[in-house]
């Protein structure tokens, strides 16, 4: 492993926010939001132990290298989950030759398609969202430049010259110590890009979870029979659970991306029906590209559920955390409205031979935006835990609100704390700074209402940003 790049800003003061690397790494009441600042006393006290606290994210993805140097529209597009669906508004391949197109070649493709007007307005109504507006303003004080969007870019991207470094010291300044990077999104760069994210953020530790549908891909095409593809399949599991199969590496739990495309998931184990579902796909694949959606899905509906029912067996006997994508939303790849967090009480359930074998069941996203839902299937459950992701950090100072929704049923010992960070790091460096800042105002309000005392509220702030996660995966062990 190479030496981690040195940062030439760290340990430095910019524009009054400390950006160096240190362990308690605390930001300044006077820095805090004026409202957040004239809170009540016991705020001071609780929000400064708060801020001293490492983080565990218990979901997020790599980060590559190609939003170092950016544009303002590019940036926005690329962090806002309104701006991911771009291409999908063109003919496919459209968008990505337009991006990578000559000038010549970008002025037809504009005159065909009217691609530039339509990021125009996608992007001018995301540049409106207060969600950008405040992160204007965090990251100016961060970088020490001007509070405009213009201005955030370009002090941005003049630390873009050395990005690893400054992808560093935004995990660093808000005191990441592990993560659990789901290797199933990518961008189509592999196992080098992920090796080389984890290498730049150390010593934050990088602990990775496989998705299923990583491992489908590699045999859907094939044109081979079921009983192959199951033996493949299987064994596939256990190199990755058990072996280096997750691009070199062991994996610590597995994700599923089954709820958005069919809704209300129960478990199969009769393979019969997935080797019908199976031969369906044999004669249909070359169709699929073409195919609406939910036909899509419902040819393989049968199949993935099965290869799903197979990964949480293989999941329940290691006791490792299965997460499932919950709530969010990725249109228009997905259907929206199959997403409902109780869709998945078949699986928390998981059901055989009349008894609930219950195994670590942990829905993505908040569930948001049905919250109390995700919350509620956590209250009911003592296998299936809350995070806290997408919610953190895009609901902003909302979180002081969703916060104490989530901590009046859940166990405190249940909750995790998340990013669901992708395409741009900031988000890490969001989720850290208003998770902590935001937890601390509704950890405090308990305080001031008696229900927990100061110690107490510190201590739940441990084990929802680092402790939870720690012990649902094993990682103290």
């Amino acid at each position: 492993m190479t030496e981690h790049p040195k940062d030439p800003h760290a340990g430095s003061t910019t524009g009054g926010q400390k950006t160096g690397s240190n362990k308690t790494g605390l930001y300044h009441l006077e820095h805090l939001p004026l409202f957040l600042s004239r809170q009540e006393p016991e705020f001071a006290a609780i929000f400064e132990a708060v801020d001293a606290l490492p983080i565990d994210d218990t979901h997020c993805h790599v980060i590559t290298d190609q939003d170092a140097i950016t544009t303002p529209k590019r940036y926005l597009e690329r962090i806002s989950l309104a701006g991911m669906p771009m291409a999908a508004y063109f003919p496919k391949g459209v968008y990505t030759e337009w991006l990578n197109g000559d000038e010549a070649r970008r002025h037809d493709l504009n005159r065909m398609y009217d691609i530039q007007g339509k990021v125009d307005a996608v992007t001018g109504d995301i540049s409106q969202g207060i969600f950008i507006k405040f992160l204007v303003k965090e990251m100016a004080q961060f970088l020490g430049c001007e509070a405009t969007l213009d201005a955030v870019i370009e002090a941005r991207n003049d630390r873009g010259k050395n990005y690893w470094a400054y992808v560093n010291s935004l995990f660093r300044d808000v005191n990441y110590e592990n993560i659990m990077l789901e290797t199933g999104y990518h961008e189509d760069r592999g196992g080098e890009a992920i090796s080389r994210f984890e290498e730049a953020i150390l010593p934050c530790r990088s602990n990775r979870i496989s998705r299923i549908e990583e491992i489908q891909r590699e045999f859907f095409h094939l044109d081979i029979s079921f009983d192959e593809f199951e033996q493949r399949y299987i064994k596939r599991l256990h190199e990755t659970l058990d072996g280096n199969g997750n691009f070199g590496k062991k994996s610590y739990g597995m994700k599923s991306y089954l709820l958005p495309f069919i809704g209300l998931i129960r478990p199969l184990h009769d393979r019969n029906p997935a080797k019908v579902s199976w031969e369906a796909l044999r004669g249909s694949f070359s169709k699929l590209p073409d195919m609406d959606r939910e036909s899509a899905a419902e040819i393989t509906k049968d199949l993935r559920r099965y290869t799903f029912t197979l990964a949480l067996e293989e999941c329940l006997k290691r006791d490792m955390p299965m997460q499932i994508h919950a709530g969010d939303g990725e249109a228009p790849d997905v259907v929206l409205r199959n997403q409902d967090p109780f869709f998945l009480e078949e699986v928390v359930r998981f059901d055989r031979d009349n008894m609930m074998r219950m195994p670590k069941i942990i829905p993505l996203h908040a569930g948001y935006p049905s919250v109390g839902k995700a919350a509620w299937l956590s209250h009911l459950y003592p296998n299936c835990y809350f995070e806290l992701s997408i919610m953190t950090p895009h609901v902003h100072q909302n979180l002081y609100q969703r916060y104490m929704q989530v901590m009046e049923v859940v166990p405190l010992s249940k909750i995790l704390f998340a990013s669901d960070a992708y395409h741009i790091p900031e988000l890490y460096w969001l989720a850290g700074r208003w998770g902590k800042r935001y937890l601390a105002k509704a950890l405090t309000d308990y305080v001031v209402g008696g229900s927990l005392s100061v110690e107490e509220a510190i201590e739940a702030a441990r084990m929802i940003l680092y402790k939870n996660n720690r012990k649902v995966y094993g990682l103290d062990k």
